[in-house]
């Protein structure tokens, strides 16, 4: 008879667990780090895609590796500091500090010049390039801290509010819950006195509503990334025209630690006296891609160029579990956490369109600029075991076009080049909604017949929101949030 209980809780709540899956989820793997993944690219603000010859041509404009005379092997480091300012219901800002060193970039091109008797072809295709590559495309290590004091509501409204019309013998802990883990983060509200009932499926926060003022604070530590193995192959016809096209074989790895801390009103006694609630979550998957680039060069100083990124459908598997210690007024506690849960899933990102344009001042140097068309509206959730229908219409109301820019400049001195850019992300919003990404970058090089140096510099400012809990009429208002961090980018290129 038990066995038959625990099944039937399980079918009841399938739906609640789902909902882990959010169009948050989609709008992180959707977002990607416009700016390139080598320093040359970087430090020009990432308008590198119609310039070509240079490897981060894989990440925004394929045709641009067909700009290869010579094969290179190119490999980069970087180092992030980064600092996030989060405001809760106007309490003051608290800072949070982090820093981290990747590789965004490890890739080798091969380049395939026709020659007649010795002398290179200038008719017809006159040469091919392949690349293949390890490319960084976006970074999800971030830290923030956040706190405030609640005079409106409780998070357990939220609870109470997200269990409505279950009976409470679909909340109560049965002997294997208390042996092995919670099946469900609900069911722990409900054994440690957090939510109690006026009749069987009507629930309320076990607080004073009446004269809410409780101190919240939270906790957020993101980190992992998204890469991409490209495989590109590019031709130049007459040094005229170029194309270019790519696979891409995308890897994501994310780890969340999201922790939420609620005192009581001190005037209210005989009851819980504080909770932390905290949700572990780590995604890993795999994804596709293909993307297609084609440049003209109509003259020794014009190119323009453009690009078509298809959608990425990245398989993904959550794996979660959620812990909360309760303690009281008189002095007892209770130490609880669920089981292990995982779920698989798949999200479908936008299409991305590019155009890109540049300028050759001869010898002395260059300006480039590109816009980039991204429909997020057009994002999609989906799995074998849930449908996703609210998601998915959630996301086609929340979501809208954005444009992102970019442009950056360089010059030469003989075996020098000073670069500077600036890029800026459009709001993927289409409700009012804090957002603003904006990079700062400028750079260096130094390059030889064989081998090359790079260096950048990039300012990284965004604003953002965090909501920690909002269910029907129930939220516990806005985080706001800055950003403000420097990149340091090096990279060393070999020719051969």
């Amino acid at each position: 008879m038990k066995k038959i209980a625990v099944i039937i809780l399980l079918i009841g709540s399938l739906v609640l667990e789902s909902q882990a899956q959010s169009d948050v989820d989609a709008l992180r793997y959707s977002m990607t780090n416009p700016l390139g993944s080598t320093s040359r690219s970087m430090g020009m603000g990432g308008a590198i895609g119609v310039l070509g010859a240079d490897p981060a041509s894989q990440l925004i404009n394929p045709a641009g590796l067909a700009q290869y005379r010579s094969g290179v092997f190119s490999i980069g480091i970087d180092m992030l500091l980064e600092s996030v300012e989060a405001d809760y219901r106007n309490s003051g800002p608290l800072n949070s500090n982090y820093g981290k060193v990747t590789i965004p970039n490890v890739n080798l091109v091969f380049s395939n010049v026709k020659s007649y008797r010795g002398v290179p072809a200038t008719s017809g295709w006159v040469n091919y390039s392949f690349g293949i590559g390890l490319n960084r495309t976006a970074d999800f290590t971030q830290t923030m801290s956040f706190n405030g004091q609640n005079t409106q509501n409780s998070m357990l409204d939220y609870v109470a509010s997200y269990v409505q019309g279950l009976s409470a013998s679909a909340l109560d802990a049965n002997d294997e819950q208390l042996d092995n883990g919670f099946y469900y983060f609900e069911n722990m509200f409900w054994y440690g006195y957090l939510i109690d009932t006026i009749n069987n499926g009507n629930y309320y926060g076990y607080y004073d509503g009446m004269n809410p003022n409780q101190f919240q604070s939270g906790y957020i530590k993101k980190t992992g990334g998204m890469n991409e193995f490209n495989m590109t192959f590019a031709a130049n016809y007459e040094h005229k025209v170029f194309f270019g096209f790519g696979v891409n074989i995308h890897s994501v790895n994310y780890t969340e630690l999201n922790r939420f801390s609620e005192t009581d009103n001190p005037a209210t006694t005989g009851n819980w006296n504080t909770y932390d609630f905290t949700r572990n979550l780590n995604t890993s998957g795999y994804g596709f891609s293909g993307r297609l680039g084609l440049i003209v060069k109509p003259n020794d100083n014009v190119r323009v160029g453009a690009s078509l990124t298809t959608p990425t459908f990245l398989n993904l598997e959550d794996n979660y579990y959620d812990e909360l210690y309760v303690t009281y007024d008189n002095g007892e506690f209770e130490d609880m956490r669920t089981i292990d849960k995982e779920f698989s899933y798949t999200i479908t990102t936008p299409v991305r369109y590019g155009l890109q344009g540049a300028y050759i001042f001869g010898k002395s140097g260059l300006i480039s600029a590109e816009i980039e068309q991204v429909n997020y509206s057009t994002m999609g959730i989906s799995s074998d075991n849930y449908g996703f229908e609210n998601e998915n219409q959630k996301i086609a109301n929340k979501y809208n076009s954005a444009t992102n820019i970019k442009i950056g400049g360089e010059m030469a001195f003989d075996a020098f080049r000073l670069r500077a850019g600036y890029a800026k992300m459009g709001n993927p919003f289409a409700v009012n909604t804090r957002f603003a990404q904006q990079f700062i970058t400028t750079g260096f090089g130094i390059q030889d017949e064989s081998m090359a140096i790079d260096l950048a510099v990039i300012k990284q400012i965004g604003e953002g929101q965090y909501i920690p809990y909002e269910i029907n009429n129930i939220s516990s208002g806005a985080v706001s949030t800055n950003t403000n961090g420097t990149r340091i980018a090096l990279t060393f290129s070999y020719k051969f």
